[in-house]
C-alpha cells in the first residue's frame, strides 16, 4: 500500500501544486509555537568578565531569565489554545488535498468551530506522546504512531469525545503501526537531499509530499476508494 499512497500523494501536489506548497508554508508558522532556548555557561561566563560588575550581571540575568521564562509560558499556551487546533485543521486540508478536494485556506482554522472538543482532545494527544518520548525514543515512536489518527478523527467523526478518539486511534493503528513507520522511513532519501538544500526542498517539495502521503495511509486505511476517483485533472468539491 505504501507505494499506491505515495503514488497518489504525488499526484495530488501535481494538481494544487501551489496552493498546497503555500498552505504548508503557512500552517508551518502558525504552529510553530515552540521556543527553545541554548544555556552555554562559557558564553555566560565571558558576559559576567565582560560586565564587570556582579550586582549588575545579576540584575541583567534575572531581566533575562524574566523574559525567557514569560516566552516560554506564552509559547506553551499558544501550542495549547491555538496551535494544536490549527493542527487538526491542517489534517483537514491535507486529507482534501490527497482526496483531489479543492483546498481552502479557511480549512486550516475548522478547527475552532468545535475549539472546546479539540483543545482538551489534543491538550490529552501531545502528553501522551511527550510522556512516551520521556520514557525513551522507541516508547515515545509507538505512542507517537499509535495515536497517528487522532487529528483526522477529531475531523472525519465529531460525534466521539477526546477519550474515544485516543482509544479508537490506538485500536485502529493495531497492527499498522510498522507499516506507517515503513512509510516515513521510506522518505529517507529525500530527507538527505533536503539537509543537502539547507532545507529548500523541504519547502517546494519533500515537506508537502510526505504530508499528502501521510494523510494518504489514513484515508486508504478506512476508505479504501478505487483508483479511478483519483484522477489528476478535475477537482471533487
Amino acid at each position: 500500500m505504501i507505494g499506491m499512497v505515495k503514488e497518489r500523494a504525488r499526484a495530488a501536489m501535481k494538481l494544487q501544486y501551489w496552493p498546497i506548497v503555500g498552505l504548508e508554508l503557512l500552517a508551518g508558522v502558525l504552529t510553530g509555537g515552540a521556543v527553545s532556548f541554548s544555556y552555554n555557561q562559557s558564553s555566560i561566563d565571558k558576559f559576567r568578565e565582560t560586565i564587570g560588575n556582579d550586582e549588575v550581571f545579576r540584575r541583567i540575568m534575572g531581566i533575562l531569565l524574566g523574559v525567557v521564562i514569560t516566552a516560554s509560558v506564552i509559547s506553551l499556551l499558544y501550542t495549547f489554545l491555538v496551535g494544536n487546533v490549527i493542527h487538526v485543521g491542517v489534517a483537514k486540508y491535507r486529507l482534501s488535498a490527497y482526496r483531489h478536494e479543492r483546498v481552502r485556506i479557511t480549512d486550516l482554522f475548522a478547527g475552532f468551530r468545535q475549539y472546546g472538543r479539540l483543545v482538551g482532545t489534543m491538550a490529552l494527544y501531545t502528553l501522551f506522546v511527550t510522556l512516551g518520548f520521556f520514557c525513551f525514543i522507541v516508547p515515545g515512536i509507538i505512542v507517537a504512531l499509535g495515536l497517528f489518527e487522532v487529528p483526522y478523527l477529531l475531523n472525519e467523526d465529531p460525534s466521539l469525545s477526546g477519550m474515544d478518539v485516543i482509544r479508537r486511534s490506538w485500536e485502529n493503528m493495531k497492527g499498522h503501526k510498522g507499516e506507517l513507520f515503513g512509510l516515513v522511513m521510506s522518505f529517507f532519501g529525500w530527507l538527505v537531499l533536503t539537509i543537502l538544500t539547507f532545507g529548500v526542498l523541504a519547502i517546494f517539495y519533500t515537506g508537502p509530499y510526505i504530508a499528502l502521503s501521510e494523510a494518504g495511509y489514513y484515508h486508504e486505511l478506512h476508505h479504501n476508494v478505487d483508483a479511478e476517483n483519483f484522477t489528476a485533472n478535475s477537482f471533487h468539491e
